[in-house]
């Protein structure tokens, strides 16, 4: 009996030995810089820079086959940190455009957009969507039942009492996941820096958009007609057409704002400090001093 135990002890032995050389000569070294890269993003694991998570994307970074860029989340400090752990040590410039946010192209809340029935189901955007195109006239409006603030990792959206959601831009990294899923694709992202906005949706033209909201854009073209830099563009497509800015050329003078006759487009502050992922800075060009109209438009900025 003595013999079988010290015989198994041995062989347990022996195993235990080979097992430990080969997990030794076998083990896979994880490069350091690979942990300390994913501790600076931002952990929300969207998804939107097209790798599986943050770790997927620090990956990529320390093997060389991408930059930071990617994350529209990471802070400009986080990644001035991630250069200096790649091993970067010149100067870093960040451009005064880097940060993105979301905004909400639509003004249909329930003052403004009539509804054509009540609808007391499940409170989903894309289930709703399917029942002729939500409760509201209008088939291209904000539904106003949330799934965009349930899919914001960020937790950086909320839907306000008059229906329709509002951003939080000290939470609003960018990441592009509300505008992705949004049935409706009233959600958009663009540049914080940006100024001029369209606050609708609508493709429909003349009468039928003026009975689908008090708001709405009928397509008149009168924003195109007006801009001094043609920076709008009537943009066709198969439900109709939609106004739509160049901002590389839009000089945010401020004409198309006054002269829409629906007041759908809206001039608002940029979004440029304080978030929770950092400040970018902007410089943004004078409109009087690069307008071709000069100052005869009457409205000096």
């Amino acid at each position: 009996m003595w013999k079988s135990v010290a015989l198994v002890a041995g062989l347990g032995g022996m195993f235990g030995a080979i097992l430990a050389v080969a997990g030794r000569k076998l083990a896979v070294h994880t490069d350091p810089r690979i942990e300390e890269i994913t501790n600076l993003l931002p952990g929300a694991n969207c998804g939107s820079c097209g790798y599986p998570g943050c770790g997927g994307l620090a990956e990529a970074i320390v093997a060389g086959r991408d930059g930071v860029s990617p994350c529209l989340a990471c802070s400009p400090d986080s990644k001035k940190k991630i250069a200096r752990i790649m091993g970067f040590t010149g100067d870093i410039p960040l451009s005064p455009d880097l940060r993105k946010v979301a905004r909400v192209a639509c003004n249909g809340c329930k003052e403004n957009a009539p509804k054509l029935y009540n609808y007391t189901g499940i409170k989903d955007c894309h289930l709703v969507a399917k029942y002729y195109g939500g409760p509201g006239k209008c088939n291209f409006g904000c539904l106003g039942f949330g799934s965009c603030v349930k899919m914001c990792p960020f937790h950086a959206i909320s839907m306000s009492e008059n229906g329709l959601p509002v951003i939080d831009y000290g939470k609003c990294s960018g990441c592009g996941i509300c505008a992705r899923q949004c049935p409706q694709m009233v959600l958009y992202i663009t540049s914080a820096s940006t100024k001029i906005h369209l606050k609708c949706n609508n493709r429909d033209k003349g009468k039928a958009a003026m009975v689908d909201c008090s708001v709405s854009c009928i397509s008149c073209g009168m924003c195109a007609k007006v801009c001094p830099v043609q920076a709008i563009t009537m943009r066709e497509d198969a439900n109709g057409s939609l106004p739509v800015i160049d901002h590389s050329k839009c000089i945010e003078c401020g004409l198309c704002v006054q002269k829409c006759p629906r007041h759908c487009l809206h001039k608002l502050d940029p979004i440029t400090t304080e978030h929770e992922h950092g400040t970018v800075a902007t410089n943004k060009k004078s409109s009087c001093t690069s307008c071709p109209l000069g100052e005869s438009c009457g409205q000096k900025q």
